[in-house]
């Protein structure tokens, strides 16, 4: 699942907690354009980050990453 920090309706920090709570084997990829960002949305549980921009093979490297974990 791919996650922005910055959503309209909800946080993706509030998002990542709450989809952790449903399903802890979620794999979220967290992204943002504030690099500062990272260790908050990777303590809220998201299983990596990238920050923007960033490139494709990066985003497909981390999705690979975590469907083979």
């Amino acid at each position: 699942m791919l996650i922005d920090v910055m959503m309209p309706n909800m946080d993706g920090i509030t998002t990542v907690r709450k989809l952790q709570a449903m399903n802890p084997q979620v794999k979220i990829i967290a992204i943002s354009g504030l690099p500062a960002n990272r260790e908050m949305m990777l303590q809220a549980g998201a299983s990596r980050f990238l920050a923007k921009p960033y490139a494709v093979k990066d985003l497909l490297k981390c999705a690979y990453d975590l469907s083979h974990a």
